[in-house]
């Protein structure tokens, strides 16, 4: 069995999780870890997950502090958990967060485990993964995620503004994690330039609609991710989408959620 769950999401911090369950054993793999303080963060995963369980690993999609930082990275670096992320991605995490000049000449980080990627297909674990570069913000080397498990696909998009570019990745997927950022409205009263390097609800809602009309099969379960606090809603990113679902006429046996920004989401299965 295959499940998701997201831990937290949006700018806060981001932390998904991914789990297969075959047999006896757990494999587990980690999304973006960018909880601002050690602390919160091993808390977060003893609590939700258990430090003593197997990590495959951590996979970074880009190196905004949101989603890793120096501090999750002290606590990966403890819990001996691998790092893959891509190699212009590891420049960037370098030059931001290991810069001798931003922390103590004591902390010694080495034991991290990185292991870089570039556009290939790779393996984490029994997950194959494949990485999808995507636009977001100037200066930050970003990626989304195609995971197949087995016979499972699933896709993780989060931070980025063209939808082109998921676009042929997206199709007969089993589950789908879509950013959903904002609510247009809300972003003309409260306006952040730094939204317009992410998806609004109505582009994340066509995405799905196109995806789900030139697929085989429909995703049975759709989290929407990345929530802004300010200029959306949950209510507002569900009704947009479910809108543009219907057109589709497939929405019903689609399980639509959106991942909370400072709390656990419920642990969702993929495969059934």
């Amino acid at each position: 069995m295959l499940f998701f769950r997201s831990l937290r999401s949006g700018s806060s911090g981001n932390l998904l999780l991914l789990e297969h369950h075959t047999g006896g054993s757990v494999s587990r793999l980690l999304i973006d870890c960018g909880i601002s303080s050690q602390r919160a963060c091993r808390q977060i995963l003893e609590e939700e997950i258990g430090l003593s369980h197997h990590f495959a690993g951590l996979l970074v999609t880009h190196a905004h502090s949101d989603h890793i930082n120096y501090s999750s990275m002290r606590v990966i670096d403890r819990l001996r958990i691998p790092i893959y992320l891509h190699t212009q991605t590891l420049a960037e995490i370098r030059q931001r967060f290991l810069n001798p000049y931003k922390i103590p000449t004591s902390v010694d980080l080495s034991g991290l485990s990185l292991n870089t990627f570039d556009q290939d297909p790779f393996a984490i674990g029994g997950f194959k993964v494949t990485p999808i570069r995507v636009p977001h913000a100037p200066g930050v080397t970003t990626h989304a995620f195609v995971i197949h498990q087995g016979k499972n696909k699933v896709l993780i998009a989060s931070d980025f503004n063209d939808p082109d570019a998921v676009c042929p990745h997206i199709y007969d997927c089993d589950m789908i994690y879509l950013e959903a950022n904002y609510d247009q409205d809300l972003l003309l009263r409260f306006y952040n330039p730094a939204s317009l390097f992410h998806m609004a609800n109505p582009a994340s809602g066509l995405l799905l609609e196109h995806a789900i009309i030139n697929s085989k099969k429909a995703p049975r379960t759709i989290v929407l991710g990345h929530l802004s606090d300010e200029r959306n809603r949950p209510e507002l990113a569900i009704d947009t989408v479910n809108q543009a679902l219907d057109q589709s006429g497939r929405l019903n046996g689609i399980k639509l959620h959106t991942a909370p920004r400072l709390a656990p989401g419920e642990l969702l299965a993929i495969d059934e």
